[in-house]
């Protein structure tokens, strides 16, 4: 290092610049201090005190500089402290299914504090108000800052569609994706769930069933102690502990004071509606010249959202003045002749009656008639239910998407990119209001039964052949099917019998047992002939009673609907009856009645000749021999559905021909086979998003694996099997005893050979692997 460049660095040094300017700082204190002494008679005592400060101030100095000089290359630690609660906000995962919101929250400031310290100070909450004050919407927002508070998250719960006091707990099941066990009360099973959790429940919309609510409230805030509840109705739930919070109207300003833009922008209400006109009119401005229209139109309107936002549409067309001008006395001219109505319902009510007003003759026949839905629905259904010789079939498009433009619909897009269509529920009690006016509620409804009716009808015929598909469509038309059922049942026992026989399938394989059982026990009271509707209940009923372990009673529902089917000569059904006859009888034990069944099935469905319906009697002909460990008969049977079932592309028999075959492997002693059958049959069902049958998959590996002595791996892979059943609401022992067999033999026999201990240390680690890490577990045949 050259000298000049060491001298250069020395100098530039912070310390050695400190220690320079200390020392002449330092001769020139002691100069000073000697010239006061000799000047002004500044004795000794005060010159020593100067000469210690100054002795104690160079550390302090020298520490002060080296620090400076450390803290250029450090993270200050506020940053460093920031950037740490950063990290730990990232690694903590979002848990909630809060509604994304697709426009700006306005006002409510004030609001959002005083909910959320409601919250934290009582275990339920309920936010009353009119229909359309903003209570969901306002229990949302409040509901966004309070998620990293409930490590189990916040749920939001829409009881708007629910017709009936007993779908709410089932509801709300639903949502926390908590699957039904049979034989237990759907509030009991939830309470197991949940009674260990820290979690909020926002249950929207309980206007219409405040006694359900009530009860599941009191329910789950008494057993559940880390669960807290927040409500949101017209009324209160009026139960012990309920704090009732009302929610305002959002904020206005005196019209008759003196209002520029600036004093106008103090409104919550101005900021709302100036915010939806600009999303309709972005060319809409709050100004001078339109300043006391909008206010005065704000506080005409009471400050509720709802109200503000369909006027605010209005802003498409037309400007400020010309809506005060023509429909300036439509405001509040109607007034509800309930006593009991608050002010705000009758300014609702009469801000609706107004934009309906203001729609074409057209218009308003379909917007009265889209009442009848529940839950949505698409343009089809529309056109379908709601044409007749005073609305066209080819108008009811156009004037649907008038009404989307008019805030009187809103648009749903699935995530199939389908889009379906809904509205508020205040506009669709409105609108079920005036279709009882008109006298029409009878003959709208009936068209909606018959649309729904023939809808389910043709998904039990191609249940088979199109099962996804109508799976899918079943489910998201499920609170338009409940509908048509509920009415049905009042007005038309003999289709309500027809529809619940439809859905019968649909109810057993989406998890839907319990509601199915209810609806099929009413259409049974309804109907005791020998039709097909009710061969059709019969046999339904037979497939749900099974899950609930009743299984004397399924066979003899089973054996009920087939003598109907062979006194009407359906071959069809005959043959899907018999086949899950069989699967029920060789389940419980009956192997010889079992297996006879099998092969009538597989003969008449050889006789029709659907190479569809003879792939899914061969299925249950297959467990048949597997169940009679007839393995030789079964592979090569097996082997034939398997690669019809392919080409069909028929996702469910695919799974079960490779577990089937994993099965006679497995029978047969060949171990290290049935891994690799069951194996591929678990990334099947992957594939296909059938986790119930994946976790089965995943079972039968555990098998296997113990079948080869590999018992450390056998009881890890069962017990994450098992967690992941638990958590579907699935429990398959006791249902069917080769499956009892297996597990006895196979998982059982492994805890006995490695003893308790080691069972419950093994099992512990399978429970804690987590499902998808116990899959690629699994997948790894040489890994143990």
């Amino acid at each position: 290092m050259k000298s000049s460049t060491f001298i250069e660095k020395i100098i530039r040094n912070p310390i050695i610049q400190t220690l320079v300017i200390y020392i002449s700082g330092g001769w020139i204190i002691l100069e000073i201090t000697e010239y006061f002494i000799e000047n002004f008679g500044l004795n000794e005592s005060a010159r020593n005190i100067l000469l210690i400060i100054l002795l104690i101030g160079l550390p302090v100095a020298v520490l002060l500089a080296w620090s400076l000089q450390r803290k250029k290359h450090e993270i200050p630690p506020e940053k460093l402290a920031l950037n740490e609660e950063t990290s730990a906000k990232q690694e903590k995962t979002v848990n909630h299914n809060l509604p994304v919101q697709l426009t700006s929250f306005i006002g409510r400031e004030k609001e959002i504090p005083i909910v959320k310290q409601l919250i934290n100070d009582h275990r339920l909450v309920t936010l009353i108000g009119a229909g359309g004050c903003g209570k969901t919407r306002l229990s949302v927002e409040a509901a966004v800052h309070l998620v990293q508070d409930y490590e189990d998250g916040v749920w939001f719960v829409d009881l708007a569609p629910i017709a009936s006091g007993d779908q709410v707990a089932k509801e709300v099941t639903e949502v926390l994706k908590i699957k039904e066990v049979p034989n237990q009360p759907i509030i009991e099973t939830l309470i197991d769930k949940i009674k260990v959790k820290k979690l909020l429940i926002i249950l929207d919309n309980c206007e219409h069933l405040i006694k359900a609510c009530a009860e599941i409230a009191v329910n789950l805030v008494q057993s559940v102690p880390g669960l807290k509840i927040l409500a949101t109705s017209r009324e209160a739930l009026c139960i012990t502990g309920e704090q009732v919070w009302r929610v305002p109207s959002l904020t206005l300003i005196d019209p008759k004071t003196i209002i520029d833009v600036e004093h106008a922008k103090d409104s919550e209400a101005v900021l709302l509606f100036t915010d939806r006109a600009r999303m309709n009119n972005p060319e809409f401005k709050l100004e001078t010249a339109n300043v006391n229209e909008v206010v005065t139109i704000c506080n005409k309107l009471d400050g509720i959202p709802l109200a503000l936002e369909l006027v605010a549409s209005r802003t498409r067309h037309m400007n400020t003045h010309m809506i005060l001008e023509r429909f300036s006395d439509r405001f509040d001219q109607l007034s509800s002749s309930d006593p009991g109505t608050s002010k705000r319902q009758q300014t609702l009510q009469a801000t609706i009656e107004w934009s309906y007003n203001l729609l074409s003759d057209s218009e308003k026949i379909l917007f009265v008639r889209l009442a009848v839905f529940s839950g949505g629905f698409d343009i089809e259904a529309a056109e379908e239910i709601c044409s007749d010789d005073q609305l066209s079939r080819e108008t009811v498009m156009d004037m649907l998407f008038r009404l989307v433009d008019r805030s009187l619909v809103y648009t749903i897009k699935g995530t199939d990119q389908s889009m379906r269509y809904n509205r508020l529920e205040t506009l669709r009690q409105f609108g079920h209001q005036k279709l009882q006016s008109r006298k029409e509620e009878d003959v709208i409804m009936n068209r909606h039964l018959q649309y729904f009716l023939k809808m389910a009808e043709a998904a039990h015929d191609e249940q088979f052949e199109s099962q996804l598909k109508w799976l899918n469509k079943l489910e998201q038309e499920h609170d338009n099917l409940n509908a048509a059922l509920n009415w049905s049942e009042k007005h038309s026992p003999e289709e309500f019998v027809r529809l619940s026989g439809g859905l019968a399938w649909f109810w057993s394989m989406h998890s839907h047992i319990s509601e199915g059982k209810d609806y099929l026990e009413r259409a049974m009271s309804k109907d005791d002939s020998n039709s097909g509707a009710y061969a059709r209940v019969l046999y339904g009923l037979a497939m749900i009673v099974f899950y609930f372990g009743e299984i004397p009673r399924s066979l003899d529902l089973l054996d009920e609907s087939l003598k109907i089917w062979r006194q009407l000569d359906n071959l069809w059904e005959q043959a899907v009856v018999l086949s899950y006859f069989s699967f029920v009888l060789s389940a419980s034990g009956d192997q010889e009645t079992g297996l006879m069944y099998s092969e009538e099935s597989v003969e008449i469905a050889r006789k029709i000749g659907n190479p569809i319906l003879i792939n899914y009697c061969l299925i249950d002909l297959c467990q048949s021999y597997i169940h009679s460990k007839q393995y030789e008969r079964a592979k090569p049977m097996i082997k034939e559905f398997l690669d019809s079932a392919e080409e069909q592309k028929q996702s469910d028999l695919i799974i079960r021909a490779r577990r089937f075959l994993g099965d006679c492997a497995l029978g047969e002693g060949n171990f290290e086979e049935a891994e690799k059958g069951y194996g591929l049959a678990l990334e099947t069902a992957l594939k296909y998003g059938n986790i119930l049958d994946a976790a089965v998959e995943l079972q039968c590996i555990a098998f296997s694996v113990s079948g080869q002595s590999r018992l450390t791996k056998a009881i890890r892979l069962d017990a994450a099997a098992c967690e992941k059943l638990r958590s579907l609401g699935v429990n398959l022992y006791g249902l069917i005893k080769i499956y009892d067999e297996k597990i006895d033999t196979y998982i059982g026999g492994a805890r006995e050979k490695l003893g308790e201990e080691f069972t419950r240390e093994y099992e512990e680690e399978g429970r804690n692997m987590g499902f998808e890490a116990a899959v690629e577990y699994a997948l790894d045949f040489n890994k143990d």
